[in-house]
């Protein structure tokens, strides 16, 4: 009887052993040191296409902003957000800065909240009011996805608390995870 014990806990242990070493070199090549570096945005004014007949060049596929309304027409200056590749970024907020003799400071901000799936070759537009201060320029504060083992950590982090397992794919907790404090500028512009 003592016999079949050590051979049963000889088989159960040599039987965890892989397992848990496979587990432990999983976690160990994830857990090497990827940050995750924002991804290549650009922010540029916004050009004036020509709509009329014998053409000029083609408008490029732009979502609008829902700022677009706010601000008057003859205040207004729009920017284009565009990447080279699709990627997903949580937009904090928006605004223009002024260049004080102190350095720059801002002027105007709005929160924004919002989710923006952007696609290669679709530009997502951004409207801001046009300041009377000389040299200014536009920014937008925002946020990059989780992927890997920080988004493993955040949602086991989430399961725990919450004391649910319900959902892996971090739907359930907010759709989504994200992580930085990236600022994007635009150009510097006078008037």
């Amino acid at each position: 009887m003592l016999h079949t014990f050590f051979r049963r806990t000889w088989i159960v242990s040599g039987s965890l052993a892989p397992v848990s070493l496979a587990i432990g070199m999983a976690f160990l090549l994830l857990s090497k040191d990827r940050s995750q570096a924002p991804p290549p945005l650009r922010f540029d004014r916004a050009r004036m296409y020509d709509g009329g007949l014998g053409g000029g060049a083609p408008r490029p596929y732009v979502v609008s902003d829902d700022l677009r309304q706010k601000y008057s027409p003859t205040r207004r200056v729009e920017f284009h957000v565009a990447c080279s590749k699709d990627t997903s970024i949580f937009l904090l907020a928006s605004g223009v800065q002024i260049l004080t003799p102190t350095g720059w400071q801002m002027l105007s901000e709005e929160y924004r909240g919002e989710i923006w799936r952007l696609k290669s070759g679709v530009a997502r537009e951004v409207c801001v009011e046009r300041p009377e201060a000389a040299i200014w320029r536009a920014y937008l504060r925002y946020g990059t996805e989780m992927k890997g083992v920080p988004l493993i950590k955040a949602q086991l982090r989430e399961a725990w608390l919450s004391r649910s397992d319900s959902n892996w794919t971090g739907k359930a907790w907010g759709g989504g995870r994200w992580t930085g404090a990236n600022e994007l500028f635009s150009d510097e512009f006078t008037k």
